[in-house]
């Protein structure tokens, strides 16, 4: 047994998994010292990679987290998952850490699909949990209003025709259609998002998904034109079909969702 595979099976968040499953993820992480005040897992613009730390001290640089201390056995980066980006992690002490790439991930799928899987669910579900500690909006559920530009016309009048149900949500929308939609419907817009990355991003919605904070999202699009972005719409869809949230592209599906918020 290798000193990687020794190191993991010293952390508790691991007891999910067999002690041949931890073998095997063992090969796919690196192990990287760290020292007081260096910074760890450098962002990249696009960052993609989490970690685990074994041993040591680390600070998360995030205004919006109240605990920002992580120590053995605390995943670091797992935010990427959904944002593509996370916050800088300074070392508050020496200590190691084991990194795994979505790369290394794609390796492991190829080899060991279930266990990919599994290792994915894992710190899913570790940032699901942190993200409800955190999270400190109002219970509110969340109502996704886009459309593509040849279709905001149909999107105003289907809002007009339920404007009563919706004026129970908080309302997500692009910074187009929020200028468009309180101009012509009186609509309160809560947060403007950007309709060309739906999940990864600042301004994406990915993380109050995963919280179970929307209730619907309706996209009306023309799926054979480009400003539809397929690439996108479908990860969001994706998305929308793990956590059972209502989606809908065209005016049929989102007059019937209406009918069932009703």
């Amino acid at each position: 047994m290798d000193q990687r595979t020794e190191l993991l099976l010293k952390l508790d968040i691991l007891k999910e998994f067999y002690t041949e499953e931890i073998e095997t993820i063992s090969e796919y992480f690196s192990i990287h010292k760290f020292f007081d005040l260096q910074v760890i897992m450098p962002q990249t613009g696009q960052d993609s990679s989490f970690g685990i730390i074994l041993s040591g001290e680390v600070s998360i640089s995030d205004d919006k987290i109240e605990n920002s201390s992580r120590t053995k056995g605390d995943i670091l980066g797992e935010m990427a998952f959904i944002h593509g980006f996370r916050s800088d992690f300074i070392a508050a002490s020496d200590g190691a850490i084991a990194i795994m790439t979505f790369d290394d991930i794609e390796k492991l799928k190829l080899k060991h699909p279930y266990l990919a899987v599994k290792l994915v669910d894992f710190v899913t579900h570790n940032l699901v949990n942190n993200l409800r500690k955190n999270d400190k909006k109002d219970n509110t559920e969340i109502l996704v209003l886009l459309a593509d530009d040849h279709l905001f016309s149909d999107l105003i009048n289907l809002i007009k025709d339920h404007l009563h149900i919706i004026n129970k949500f908080s309302i997500f929308t692009s910074e187009k259609l929020k200028i468009i939609l309180e101009k012509n419907t009186n609509l309160t817009i809560s947060q403007v998002i950007e309709p060309q990355s739906l999940i990864l991003g600042e301004t994406a919605i990915g993380h109050q998904i995963l919280l179970d904070q929307v209730k619907a999202i309706m996209y009306l699009r023309d799926p054979v034109k480009v400003e539809s972005n397929p690439a996108s719409v479908e990860a969001l869809s994706r998305l929308c079909d793990l956590q059972q949230v209502l989606f809908a592209t065209n005016l049929l599906t989102a007059n019937a969702i209406f009918q069932y918020l009703e």
